[in-house]
């Protein structure tokens, strides 16, 4: 079944919420460099304290090299922009896809920042 990037956002959101108690939303944030960016899942406490961000790519194998690209680059620059925060951020896709001889997983944890496929949302779960 195919399903449109809206509900794989909705999917992600819906199991962080259930993996770490947490309220996730989508909202606009505003990172380091002064950019307002719309961030997929803003995971906050209680007391409306952030613990995590997330941006979501739902790009797989089906989708052509230049986009997976594309939708990497903009998910580092806009993670990056949070990079002087405490709270830990992922980018969350639906499959990830080596190739191109780019390390993602390298590229990402450069700016304190998980690169995981849904399969393995998990790991970002238990950092929050």
């Amino acid at each position: 079944m195919v399903t449109s990037a809206d509900d794989f956002e909705q999917r992600v959101r819906d199991t962080l919420i259930e993996q770490t108690g947490y309220e996730c939303e989508k909202q606009f944030e505003v990172g380091k460099s002064g950019n307002r960016w719309k961030v997929d899942c803003v995971l906050m406490d209680e007391h409306g304290v952030r613990q995590g961000y997330v941006e979501v790519k739902e790009t797989s194998r089906s989708a052509n090299q230049s986009t997976y690209i594309n939708h990497m680059r903009r998910a580092y620059a806009e993670m990056g922009d949070f990079r002087q925060l405490d709270a830990p951020k992922a980018v969350v896709v639906a499959e990830k896809w080596d190739f191109g001889r780019i390390d993602w997983d390298q590229m990402f944890q450069s700016i304190d920042c998980l690169l995981v496929g849904y399969d393995d949302l998990n790991q970002f779960a238990n950092l929050v």
